[in-house]
């Protein structure tokens, strides 16, 4: 079992940008914050990355999405997502946010 991604989730580019990731729904909430799913997760952006070029946005998501919750029928982030940017730099799950629900 691994934790559920929120809004309150800290994730960042390998140069230290935080994303930033607008939840598309309020359907399932832990502690106030809306669950992420994966299409939260491609449609995040790095907006403050350093590099040259920079991060940009989320390309993929690689790993780490539950396959026994979905909310809006989209799977939900755990803390185990990877996934790369649009400069082929791999992004990271710093903090999950909540350690109330977790799911496989």
């Amino acid at each position: 079992m691994a934790a559920v991604l929120t809004a309150a989730a800290t994730l960042q580019c390998p140069h230290g940008a935080p994303l930033l990731v607008v939840p598309g729904g309020r359907l399932l909430t832990v502690d106030g914050h809306p669950v992420l799913t994966r299409a939260d997760l491609l449609g995040a952006t790095v907006p403050a990355c350093p590099s040259t070029p920079p991060c940009g946005q989320v390309a993929s998501v690689d790993a780490g999405l539950a396959t026994t919750l979905r909310v809006g029928g989209e799977p939900v982030a755990l803390e185990t997502a990877r996934g790369s940017t649009l400069a082929a730099s791999p992004w990271q799950v710093v903090s999950a946010g909540q350690t109330t629900l977790e799911a496989t």
